[in-house]
C-alpha cells in the first residue's frame, strides 16, 4: 500500500508524492504552519508542514524544537536523513520585523539564521523567506542548514 500504480501508469506514494505518467511529479503540500508573533518554539509539527509562516510585529528570536523532538516528529530514523522546509515572513516591508532562528537542545546551526522581512524596493536583497535543510547527525543531534 506504500506505492500504487494505476492503469494509466500514475504512481502514487503513501507519503504524498505522485508521478502522473509523463506529466511530471506532483507533491502534496500541507497547510502551512503559523508560528506565533512571540518567542514560541518552531516545533517539529510546524516544520512537518513544509512551510512555516510568521507575521512579526517586531524583531523576533525563535528557538527550534529540540533535536530529540525533531528526529521523532519528522521521522528521521537514520543518520543523514534530512527534511527541507521554508520559513516565510508575512510582515510588511520593514527592517524591524525579522525573525532569527536559534538552536534548541541538540541542534547545530549552519549559516545565517536571520530571515529579513520582505523588502519590495528595486534591487532589494530581502525576499522575506528562507529555505532550510534539517539533517540528522546522530540519534540525539541534528544540524540545521540555511540553503537560501
Amino acid at each position: 500500500t506504500a506505492v500504487t500504480v494505476d492503469n494509466s501508469q500514475n504512481v502514487t506514494f503513501a507519503a504524498g508524492v505522485i508521478q502522473r505518467g509523463d506529466a511530471g511529479i506532483v507533491k502534496h503540500q500541507n497547510t502551512p504552519a503559523v508560528t506565533a508573533d512571540d518567542t514560541a518554539v518552531v516545533t517539529a509539527a510546524n516544520i512537518l508542514t513544509g512551510i512555516v509562516t510568521c507575521t512579526p510585529t517586531t524583531d523576533r528570536s525563535k528557538a527550534t524544537d529540540t533535536a530529540a523532538n525533531l528526529i521523532s516528529g519528522l521521522g528521521l530514523t537514520t543518520d543523514d536523513d534530512s527534511f527541507d522546509f521554508a520559513v516565510i515572513i508575512l510582515s510588511a516591508n520593514s527592517s524591524a520585523l525579522d525573525v532569527t532562528l536559534t538552536a534548541g537542545t541538540g541542534v547545530t546551526l549552519v549559516g545565517n539564521m536571520h530571515i529579513s522581512a520582505p523588502d519590495v524596493a528595486d534591487a532589494s536583497i530581502a525576499s522575506g523567506s528562507a529555505q532550510f535543510r534539517l539533517r540528522r547527525v546522530s540519534s540525539s543531534a541534528v544540524s540545521l542548514y540555511r540553503m537560501s
